[in-house]
């Protein structure tokens, strides 16, 4: 029923219970399953500052935002991999995934492209104002994904 499931992590604690949830799932119907993180690149200040024929403060800047952007890939692809490592030897066929971009259309985009049978993630169940002003990542994927969606509060 299920070949592929994805669990998107964003890199807190909370995920394990998504992964706990996708592992049993996994067991149950013999799927692939997918752990994957979206990596929000590093934003650049706008500036105007800078003398012509100099390195400008943009450029540096850009560079300095594109340096934390690989750290943060690196950090992600360390953690799946890590988590990747012992659902294997837990006997769990199981694959890591590691995007920039945002998380939202990245998900979105990921599940269509691997016709993603499911997607199990965890949610912080926010409320009123605070959802409001901040979203959910997990509201918008349940609103506009192409596969069912499990979602588990945190």
């Amino acid at each position: 029923m299920f070949d592929k499931i994805m669990v998107p992590l964003d890199g807190t604690r909370a995920g394990g219970k998504a992964v706990k949830y996708a592992v049993e799932l996994a067991r149950q119907f013999g799927s692939e399953l997918i752990l994957f993180r979206a990596v929000m690149p590093a934003t650049v200040p706008s500036t105007g500052m800078g003398v012509a024929g100099t390195v400008s403060m943009y450029e540096m800047a850009a560079d300095a935002a594109d340096i934390e952007t690989q750290a943060g890939v690196k950090r992600a692809r360390n953690q799946l991999n890590t988590r990747r490592r012992q659902l294997e030897e837990d006997g769990i066929n199981a694959r890591a995934e590691v995007i920039v971009g945002d998380p939202v259309t990245m998900i979105k985009k990921f599940a269509t492209a691997e016709k993603v049978d499911l997607i199990v993630m965890a949610t912080r169940g926010r409320k009123g104002l605070t959802r409001a002003l901040l979203g959910s990542v997990a509201d918008d994927v349940v609103r506009s994904s192409v596969a069912p969606v499990l979602l588990l509060r945190r």
